[in-house]
């Protein structure tokens, strides 16, 4: 019973939309005809639409913006990231650094 009901399934017409009708093919175009028998002459669009454009170049590092900001009558406050090599192994750092001139002339 149950293998006559899957039969009829699989049997039966798919109900949807119609489809539009086929685009004609590529070759069906007409190139001008040649004088000479050596010469090859190509007709058909452009595919520049379909072509990549140029490609960035990221092999060159990307640099931030500095994180820096100025202290009126102290110094400057900044944020900043290195890597250093410990004993062979990468070493991350985030520092914060205040920097307070001594000596001179303060600024106003």
């Amino acid at each position: 019973m149950w293998t006559l009901v899957m039969i009829a399934l699989q049997s039966g017409a798919v109900a949807g939309p119609v489809l539009p009708a086929p685009r004609r093919s590529q070759t069906a175009r007409r190139c001008p005809p040649s004088d000479a028998g050596d010469d090859v002459i190509v007709c058909g669009r452009s595919s520049d639409a379909y072509r990549i454009g140029t490609i960035p170049d990221y092999s060159s590092p990307t640099r931030l913006p500095e994180a820096r900001t100025d202290i009126p009558g102290l110094g400057t406050l900044s944020a900043e990231t290195e890597q250093a090599g410990v004993g062979g192994f990468p070493s991350n750092r985030a520092m914060i650094r205040l920097k307070i001139p001594l000596g001179g002339r303060r600024k106003r």
